[in-house]
């Protein structure tokens, strides 16, 4: 088979691509996995290419260069509809196509799998490059794997046998874009099963223009990269290669999804607008099995897509849905796939178990398999060569490693893989074991690089002794000058580094150094002592500056505080009426004042200092703001008046003064017409307001101007006359009183406003709210009258002329002299409910209730109650309980209030009579007793006196807690309590009640319940024994509350009209003997209670009786309700029962035959 001819790929084609790509065209060659790509580049070395990889190509003619195919194979050139040409190697037979070509190109349709490697193919090497080209955004940098093979291994065989090769060309299409192209090349990379590429490369390779630079320096020249890339030097072969890039199976972790759209949704299909529907599909993922969690992976409306990032060994299942406008249609049926195995996952670095100073022991842990057994692990270390390659070191399938003849004191960089039938697994992290070694020797003392303010540089020399490539650690200690008496040095640094500054120190201080080393082994012995001391530090900024002596309009005088050797004091100088300022040094030296002069009037200065020292330039201080005095303004022309004088008021205005000096503020003067002179305004504005003149009066006004330099003299004067006005306010009125109702209020005129007064308007009122007009004319006085006790009242008084109303006058209150109370309105008598809650008896008292009079103005200190006879006086009270009267008795009543100018007028009379007294409580007896209840009498019901007082009784018993509660209330004399313990002691009282109140309760009395007689049993059971003899047994009965119970047996014979006692005892079974044949016998059976307390015995009812007949064939027995076969028995008495059941049953059928006449004789 002839090898493929060359493909030359210079670099100038590289360049000119890059400047002319339009006119050439890219030819990308699919190398597909398994398979392996062989070209020569231009100086006759050949380049192995491993797939699965795409090695872009250019041709500059468009042209498709020709094809070496090996016997047995074709070449086709195909253009799908995209615009791309594949030129396509197979076989000729029609069953092996590449799985990667549509169906079109396939007779068969029928993807076979991928061939296997050919075995003259070598693994790939871990040297790759950058393709030769790039296009402008179509194909991104890829790395190849590039394969330096002997002449050798191409033999008469071929090695493209069993393989094929696809050639694709790409013609750049004009009508898409960028993005569409770089979508479409997704697209097609992503489609399963074209080439995933991924690159785990052992030694990684960095290409620039066409050259290779690998981590250990050796250089190799890409397949493009040209005729001048010199040769290099191959690096040393391992002894066992090493492991595979991990090239995973791209069917571990990806696969290609795609499915077709629902049924009833054709292409063809259109909207109103002519487009196409669309749907959106929603692929869901589950690792759980079919039935278990799904996860949404993809929503969007493409028809495929490629899942990513899956686990090795893993069933999936996965289902589609559709959303068509919003509707959700329901999922498909599962579809279910198992990801290939793959390579083991990386393993954790090794970790060391044991050292010594000659070997080292290493163990590691067992990885994820990802679906295959591991099956040997690769270590590989730097046999203690730094920045070199690594080397295999064990092989092998155990978890740990030992390894001997090692340096002592030396790092090993290790990394481990794993291996499995799949592949290999990438590289564990790079870990550093040391093995054992020796303590360092004392260093030499640090030395002094520089020192700083707060700093200290230092350096060190390495530590004799030790092998370059064992690590030092250093550990450098200080001791600050307050130590010194206790040597106490504290590490400041520890680390590998030769060199360290030491910050935050004090300025100008002493501080000594040692230093340590220190390796795996242990720390060695402490050096010779460094004492270096830090530098000074610039000095502070000096104090502000004061001013000394007076400040003149041209200079001042300045001190400071004294600092270090030479200080500066800078002068802010501010031009007047300007934006400019500016700082300039006014003087320089080591004094401490000076005197600035030739300086302007009335401009503002700032100044501050500075002071240098050996340590530097201090900052500035604060600065202080000093003002020259400025020169006294000239004359103000005369202020002149701003419209016409009001009555208390002018307003005034001026002007600046004539020489322009400037002012701060103007002072204005006036005049009055007593030749009193004040200073009415003070400020910097021009005008001024000023008010409070008198009406009708003549000022005198003039104005000067201020400034720093004093005041300026005098304007001259402007004569000003206000209008005549109001009244002004009058004086507060004067009060007298005449009598207790009347008052006589008196003033005196007002102060002449330029017009005289015409009325006066007095307003009284009893607060200021309602005042109103009580007198109004000419008049200096008016006397009010008819005016309540002990009233507040306000007046004020105003006064009127022809401009006008002047003001009120001060508000005058006064007080009318108190009197004595008025009469009581309200008395009354309360009810009995609130004489009860006084606790004393409505029969000898009553209860007065009043309200409070007015007491006109002087507080009610009593209160005297008037019972015709008899003067009562009680205190300020509202209510009072007049005891000790005669039962049912009627009293006048009335009463009067007392305060301390004297006693007011009595209230009207009111009539109360008091209650009868209350009824005496009967007498309580017991009038039956029973063991559950205990019926009670009291009184004589047939006592006409009681019946016509409608006496009610009320009847308490008393509890477990020794407290009486009411049973019974009512006018009854007797009642029957219920519900009570047998043979039990209760006590009751009564209290008898009228219209005249609750009487007392009577006395205590107490009594018993009695005993309960036996309860009734059952009809006893007979039962014949012998020719002439029965058994009768009845029921047993409990002992009663501890008493022993008994039984007495009795029979009646034949037509016996008395029943006759046969046995009495504790038995409940007793025989008879000595019966006659075809007699009646009746049996009935009684309890019988023995009371132990009171040796008494009470028999309860007897039992219903039983019949019974001794007969020779048959003996018969029933009850009360039994039947029985023989004449006899049926014509005996029925029972009561029996008896009263018939009258029932006769009364309701007499009453349905009457119901049924009166509905005849209605209906009709």
């Amino acid at each position: 088979v002839p090898s493929l001819p060359p493909i030359l790929l210079p670099k100038i084609m590289v360049k000119q691509m890059c400047f002319f790509f339009l006119f050439w065209q890219v030819f990308l060659v699919q190398v597909n996995p398994g398979e392996t790509f062989t070209i020569r580049a231009e100086d006759g070395t050949l380049q192995c290419i491993q797939g699965p990889a795409e090695v872009p190509m250019m041709s500059p003619n468009g042209s498709i260069p020709p094809i070496h195919v090996p016997p047995g194979y074709i070449s086709q050139v195909i253009e799908d509809n995209t615009g791309v040409r594949r030129v396509v190697v197979t076989p000729q037979s029609p069953e092996c196509y590449p799985p990667s070509y549509p169906s079109a190109i396939s007779p068969t349709h029928h993807l076979p799998p991928y061939l296997t490697h050919h075995p003259h193919f070598i693994h790939n090497s871990h040297t790759a490059f950058y393709p030769p080209v790039t296009g402008p955004g179509d194909m991104p940098p890829q790395f190849f794997p590039q394969h330096h093979l002997p002449p050798t291994i191409y033999g008469e065989q071929g090695e493209l046998e069993g393989r094929y090769w696809c050639f694709t060309s790409y013609s750049k299409p004009q009508h898409k874009k960028l993005k569409d192209r770089q979508i479409d090349r997704q697209n097609r990379l992503n489609s399963p099963p074209s080439s995933i590429y991924k690159s785990h490369i052992g030694s990684c390779t960095t290409v620039y223009n066409g050259y290779a630079k690998s981590h250990n320096g050796a250089s190799s020249g890409g397949g493009g990269g040209g005729g001048g890339a010199p040769p290099v030097k191959k690096p040393e072969r391992r002894a066992r290669s090493s492991p595979k890039s991990n090239e995973q199976d791209p069917h571990a972790r990806t696969v290609s999804l795609s499915w077709s759209p629902p049924t009833g949704l054709l292409n063809a299909d259109r909207h109103n607008n002519g487009l196409p529907y669309t749907c959106t599909y929603e692929v869901a993922l589950s690792d759980k099995g079919r039935d278990g969690k799904y996860k949404i992976i993809y929503s969007g409306e493409e028809l495929e897509y490629n899942l990513k990032d899956l686990r090795p060994a893993t069933d999936y299942h996965v289902r589609v849905y559709a959303t068509y406008n919003s509707v959700k249609g329901s999922c498909s049926e599962p579809v279910s796939f198992t990801t290939h195995s793959s390579a083991p996952e990386c393993p954790f670095p090794p970790k060391p178990s044991h050292r010594t100073k000659s070997s080292l022991t290493l163990q590691w842990k067992a990885p994820i398999d990802n679906g295959s057994k591991i099956t040997s692990y690769l270590l590989e270390w730097d046999e203690g060569k730094r920045n070199s390659g690594f080397r295999e070191c064990y092989f092998g399938s155990q978890k740990h490693c030992k390894l001997t003849k090692l340096c002592p004191a030396l790092g090993y960089t290790f990394r481990l893989a794993a291996q499995n039938d799949i592949g290999t697994s990438g590289y564990s992290q790079e870990v550093v074991c040391y093995t054992a070694g020796n303590i360092p020797q004392t260093p030499s003392a640090p030395r002094l690089v520089r020192a700083g303010v707060t700093w200290i540089a230092l350096q060190w020399n390495k530590v004799e002794g030790c092998t370059p490539e064992e690590v030092i650690s250093y550990t450098l200690e200080i001791q600050e000058e307050d130590n010194v008496s206790t040597i106490v040095f504290h590490p400041k640094y520890t680390g590998e580094e030769q060199a360290c500054t030491v910050k935050n120190l004090r300025r100008s201080t002493q501080y000594k150094f040692r230093l340590f080393a220190s390796n795996v082994e242990g720390k060695s012995s402490p050096s010779e002592v460094l004492v270096c001391t830090t530098s000074p530090d610039r000095p502070g900024p000096p104090t502000r500056p004061v001013i000394k002596g007076p400040i003149t309009s041209h200079g001042f005088s300045v001190k400071w505080g004294k600092q270090v050797l030479l200080v500066i004091v800078e002068l802010f100088y501010i031009i007047i009426n300007s934006n400019k300022n500016y700082w300039e040094v006014a003087y320089s030296g080591s004094a401490t004042e000076y005197t600035c002069t030739h300086l302007k009037p009335g401009t503002l200065y700032k100044l501050r200092a500075c002071c240098i020292s050996t340590g530097g330039h201090s900052q500035c201080s604060e600065s202080l703001p000093v003002r020259t005095l400025s020169v006294a303004p000239g004359h103000c022309r005369p202020p002149r008046v701003l419209g016409k004088p009001k009555h208390k008021e002018v307003q005034l205005q001026w002007g600046k003064p004539v020489d322009g000096c400037p002012v701060s503020e103007y002072s204005v003067e006036m005049t009055e017409p007593e030749e009193v002179v004040s200073e009415v305004y003070h400020g910097p504005d021009l005008e001024c307001t000023v008010s409070n003149l008198l009406p009708g009066a003549t000022y005198q006004f003039r104005v000067r101007a201020l400034n720093d330099g004093g005041y300026g003299p005098y304007s001259e004067a402007t004569e000003v006359t206000t209008a005549a006005g109001p009244p002004g306010q009058c004086r507060a009125p004067s009060l007298s009183f005449l009598s207790n109702t009347r008052v006589l209020v008196s003033w005196e005129s007002p102060e002449c406003s330029g017009a005289d007064i015409s009325e006066y308007r007095l307003e009284w009122g009893e607060d200021e709210e309602s005042l109103q007009l009580a007198y109004n004319g000419t008049d200096t006085c008016f006397e009010i009258s008819e005016l309540s006790a002990a009233a507040h009242y306000c007046c004020r008084l105003q006064a009127i002329n022809q401009a006008g109303a002047g003001p009120y006058s001060d508000l005058v209150t006064c007080r009318i002299p108190a009197s004595v109370p008025d009469a009581v309105s309200t008395l009354s008598v309360l009810e009995d409910e609130l004489v009860d809650a006084h606790q004393l008896s409505p029969s000898v008292c009553l209860v007065l209730n009043w309200e409070e009079p007015c007491n006109n103005g002087a507080e009610i200190t009593s209160y005297n109650i008037d019972l015709g006879d008899i003067s009562i006086p009680v205190g300020n009270v509202t209510s009072y309980v007049i005891d000790d009267l005669l039962p049912e008795t009627s009293y006048r009543i009335r009463i009067q209030a007392v305060n301390e100018i004297g006693a007011g007028p009595f209230s009207h009379f009111i009539k109360a009579k008091t209650r009868p007294l209350p009824p005496l409580p009967p007498r309580i007896e017991c009038a039956a007793a029973g063991p559950q209840s205990l019926k009670l009498k009291w009184g004589d019901s047939s006592s006409k006196l009681h019946a016509a007082d409608d006496m009610v009784y009320i009847l308490q018993i008393e509890d477990r807690n020794k407290r009486f509660i009411p049973i019974y209330r009512g006018p009854s004399h007797t009642y029957k309590i219920q519900r009570l313990t047998e043979s039990t002691c209760y006590s009751f009282r009564i209290q008898a009640v009228n219209d005249a109140g609750e009487g007392p309760f009577s006395e205590v009395s107490t009594f018993c319940t009695t005993k309960s007689v036996p309860p009734a049993i059952k009809a006893p059971r007979v039962t014949q024994l012998g020719a002439n003899a029965c058994e009768v047994t009845w029921e047993t009965v409990p002992p009663m509350k501890g008493d022993p119970v008994g039984y007495v047996l009795q029979v009646l014979v034949g037509r016996e009209s008395e029943y006759k006692q046969v046995y009495k005892g504790e038995e409940t079974t007793f025989h008879i003997s000595g019966l006659q044949v075809n007699t009646d016998y009746r049996f009935r059976v009684c309890v019988c209670r023995r009371c132990l307390d009171t040796s008494q015995e009470l028999s309860g009812p007897f039992s219903p009786s039983v019949a019974f007949m001794l007969q020779r064939n048959e003996i018969m027995l029933a009850g009360e309700m039994g039947s029985i076969d023989d004449p006899k028995i049926k014509s005996m008495i029925p029972t009561d029962e029996q008896f009263a059941a018939l009258i029932v049953l006769g009364f309701a059928s007499l009453s349905i035959i009457f119901a049924c006449i009166l509905q005849y004789f209605f209906m009709k």
